[in-house]
């Protein structure tokens, strides 16, 4: 394999296919890097292989990303699968692990289309075997058709909460309820944005639709819910919620939580990226133009992982920045970049017109982190929500200092599963927002590989071309 190419993709969602596809056109030499073993990212996984009653479940949504495919696999572009990137340096230098084996490539320009991950929140109870969050089944039936034996609860907010509770009781299982902590007050809140998202009546007619099939089904909506908890001895056997000043309990032998989608952010920080904080979504996202550039020459950032906006907006976001990387290269005039991206944008801004509504409706509630001292925040060095606390009354101000002195963050995971955590609740305390702190520093290697192909990593010669 070439170890110099004109631009490195990472990732092979609906960002990543689209600039490849769209870059190759204009005769660019196009590696696209995922970590997955077949194209589609989390939205379009295994787009390829899907059954015909998996296509009828997941619907047009998920369907449309066929023809995504089909172009890329058309295109030039080269792809390898099952390869994890754990190290990009701003002279387009990019680490990649593949079948146990380390390599260093070049880049002329690297584009970082690594997408979005769940936003992962402690609660009393959710280490128990039997909690998962929704994105694992959602991944797992894409992936397999394989589906949890009920009785199932979901507790959380989002599309994607009751999408998936649709995708379960079309399945056949046994769903006991779905738990909404969507606060009412959203309501209120996001009617400055529906003349906006009226331009997309399609859009919102979709989002009722979801709502009123799941009426229909005769599922347990329960709203208003405030907090929940999982509860067994060795294994998850039942869960206790509030909702409305009032308490009451549901058999489960699983809970599937979803509390909103943010940013993943581990290559963009780790390369030194600037980065913007969401007070609505309340999450951290790459400082980027419209075409997905960066301050740092070289870098462009697109799809969900720029900022959380659905696979749509996603595809032509990755378009509008191999447009622009396609006219850094000489590839393309700029009048003629300026004149395709005009009509790419134009697509763009109808996608996101509903996405102020969507957000503010479906926005983190207020006490999202307000945790019992026992709550476990970072499962792989077990500390806990009152070791923080007791951090902080020691005089801990920085995040990155807590992490020194708890270990919260340096686990395997280098703090993506407890890192939003950690920084909520140290705002908290210091009654300002999240903003105001610095986030967790985050170095190479970014995911886990063994020190084995540290050692027999082959790094580029300065010399080389």
């Amino acid at each position: 394999m070439n170890s110099f190419r004109d631009i490195v993709i990472i990732g092979a969602g609906p960002a990543g296919l689209a600039a490849a596809v769209t870059a190759a056109g204009y005769g660019l030499d196009v590696l696209v890097l995922d970590e997955q073993p077949s194209v589609g990212g989390q939205i379009y996984r295994n787009i390829e292989s899907a059954s015909g009653p998996t296509l009828s479940i997941l619907g047009s949504d998920y369907r449309q990303g066929l023809e995504l495919v089909k172009k890329f696999r058309s295109s030039q572009a080269e792809y390898l699968g099952n390869a994890i990137v754990w190290r990009i340096d701003a002279n387009g230098n990019v680490c990649f692990s593949r079948q146990g084996q380390s390599r260093e490539i070049n880049a002329r320009h690297i584009l970082i289309a690594t997408g979005a991950m769940e936003r992962s929140v402690p609660f009393a109870g959710w280490t128990l075997p039997g909690v998962m969050g929704v994105g694992a089944v959602d991944a797992n039936f894409k992936s397999s058709s394989m589906v949890p034996e009920g009785p199932v609860v979901l507790a959380g907010s989002g599309p994607l909460l009751l999408s998936t509770a649709g995708h379960l009781v079309g399945s056949g299982v046994d769903v006991a309820a779905v738990l909404d902590t969507t606060a009412p007050r959203n309501v209120l809140s996001c009617l400055p944005a529906v003349p906006k998202a009226l331009r997309r009546p399609d859009y919102l007619l979709k989002g009722l639709g979801m709502i009123l099939d799941l009426q229909r089904s005769g599922l347990r909506h329960v709203r208003s819910v405030t907090e929940y908890e999982a509860h067994g001895t060795n294994r998850l056997d039942h869960v206790s919620f509030k909702a409305s000043g009032a308490s009451d309990t549901l058999a489960a032998g699983v809970l599937l939580v979803h509390e909103g989608i943010i940013p993943r952010c581990d290559l963009t920080r780790q390369i030194g990226l600037a980065h913007l904080w969401d007070p609505v979504q309340r999450c951290w996202y790459p400082h980027t133009s419209t075409f997905g550039r960066t301050e740092l020459k070289g870098i462009h950032v697109a799809g969900d992982g720029a900022f959380v906006h659905g696979g749509v907006a996603a595809q032509l976001k990755g378009s509008l920045a191999a447009l622009d990387i396609a006219a850094a290269l000489k590839a393309l005039p700029n009048h003629q970049r300026n004149a395709a991206a005009h009509r790419v944008k134009q697509r763009l801004y109808g996608e996101l017109a509903p996405r102020p509504f969507v957000d503010t409706l479906y926005q983190p509630r207020s006490k999202l982190y307000r945790l019992a001292p026992d709550t476990l925040v970072c499962r792989c060095e077990s500390v806990t929500a009152g070791d923080i606390h007791q951090a902080l009354t020691e005089g801990c101000r920085d995040p990155n200092e807590i992490k020194a002195m708890t270990r919260c963050g340096m686990g395997q995971c280098q703090g993506r599963m407890c890192g939003s955590t950690l920084v909520e609740i140290t705002a908290d305390y210091m009654k300002l927002e999240p903003d105001g702190l610095k986030p967790l520093s985050i170095r190479p290697p970014v995911r886990n590989i063994a020190l084995a192909e540290l050692a027999e990593l082959r790094l580029l010669e300065a010399s080389d071309p």
